[in-house]
């Protein structure tokens, strides 16, 4: 049987050595629990980074996934399929915008939701063309998408980045409106920014996003990929807030683990958009759509996405009496829902491996952030067991 060393050493040999990863090879999972190869139980609140949103060896996932394999893997989409076409119907109905595109990821469907608008920019205003986004953002790994990230580190040997990209405040409405030329066609926020460390926007902020652009005909596109799909409670982070956008982006866990990702626009978009604007090899491909349908169906529940809220609740109440008892240690705790970030300046990514050592699973998105973002079927026990896994951790630094 093969070792998780001898797994780790033949992965250095032939991979492109891109990724820090932890040293441990998974094998298996249950609930919120990942098996390594030796065979050790690890709880999980990392959740795939927001995409094992139903836990691991959810069956009626697994059945529908093996049910669509036995029929048929891929066509194309000069083609119909039947689970493409039943995932749009339930994102629309949900949504309550008007169509939808699939892709393979979110940084796909930020790529299409930024043409869709620059497209509108062009065929509604003639030259409008730049894209206002946020400090702290992130909305993927192509050129577009990382030009509109709005994180140095990302930035790094890649410059020049396309043209026509602005970047403001997070809740500073004024900082967007001196950004405000005439050539915007649209703006890029995520209503709780992700990898930039878990900075909620204020739905006094949001709303004042939606009144500037309608007040312009500027696109508002909600960056999901992250914090939608019940991370926050809601079936659509958007519904949270009570602001709707022009375009939604979805993906990491729409797919229940398997790569999807979708566009959602409204009326607006779909009476500028033309027959061949873009495509997709496998977007909306059968079996991932299909397990998507699943995942959808499973999430939009009332009864789940209030176990969510439940949960949130208690899992914010637990990181505030660690800063409360670590004062000189936390500074702050942010987020909502199931998406959590613990601020812990310059100690954050040691104490992701101390909390690996203790087989805990968290991710550290930068050196002084610890972000919790657990499958949304983690019970309160679990909750209650990380952050005590934490508190010792603390104690001990």
């Amino acid at each position: 049987m093969v070792t998780s060393l001898e797994v780790i050493e033949k992965e250095a040999r032939y991979f492109l050595g891109t990724y820090q990863r932890m040293p441990v090879v998974f094998t298996g999972g249950k609930g919120s629990y990942l098996f390594d190869l030796e065979g050790h139980a690890y709880l999980d609140f990392v959740g795939g980074i927001s995409v094992n949103l139903l836990g691991y060896d959810y069956r009626p996932l697994k059945e529908a996934i093996h049910d669509e394999v036995e029929r048929v893997i891929h066509t194309s989409n000069l083609y119909y399929n039947v689970p493409q076409v039943e995932l749009a119907e339930r994102l629309v109905r949900y949504s309550g915008l008007a169509r939808v595109f699939f892709v393979n990821s979110g940084a796909e469907a930020n790529e299409v939701a930024l043409k869709m608008a620059r497209f509108y920019g062009k065929r509604k205003h003639g030259n409008r063309y730049a894209y206002i986004a946020f400090r702290r953002s992130f909305h993927g790994r192509t050129l577009l998408t990382l030009g509109l990230t709005g994180q140095e580190k990302f930035h790094q040997d890649l410059d020049p980045f396309p043209p026509g990209i602005f970047f403001a405040d997070l809740n500073d409405i004024e900082s967007v409106r001196r950004l405000l030329k005439e050539e915007v066609c649209a703006i890029i926020v995520e209503p709780v920014q992700g990898e930039g460390g878990v900075y909620p926007c204020s739905p006094q902020f949001l709303a004042a996003l939606r009144s500037i652009c309608d007040e312009q005909d500027v696109l508002l596109i909600f960056d999901e990929v992250q914090c939608g799909l019940g991370r926050l409670g809601s079936l659509f982070a958007f519904q949270h807030f009570g602001v709707t956008p022009d375009i939604v982006t979805l993906a990491k866990g729409l797919g229940g683990g398997l790569p999807i990702g979708a566009v959602l626009v409204n009326e607006k978009v779909v009476e500028i958009t033309k027959k061949g604007d873009h495509g997709s090899t496998f977007g909306g491909n059968p079996v991932a759509a299909r397990s998507a349908c699943v995942v959808v169906d499973t999430i939009a529940s009332e009864t789940f996405l209030e176990s969510v809220r439940q949960k949130g609740v208690l899992f914010g109440q637990e990181l505030e009496s660690l800063r409360r008892n670590f004062p000189e240690k936390v500074r702050e705790v942010r987020g909502m829902g199931l998406m959590w970030g613990l601020e812990i300046p310059g100690r954050a990514k040691e104490i992701a491996h101390r909390m690996f050592e203790r087989k805990v699973l968290v991710n550290a998105c930068n050196e002084d952030t610890l972000r919790f973002l657990p499958p949304l079927i983690i019970s309160e026990e679990e909750i209650h067991h990380g952050v005590s896994v934490l508190q010792e951790v603390l104690e001990g630094l």
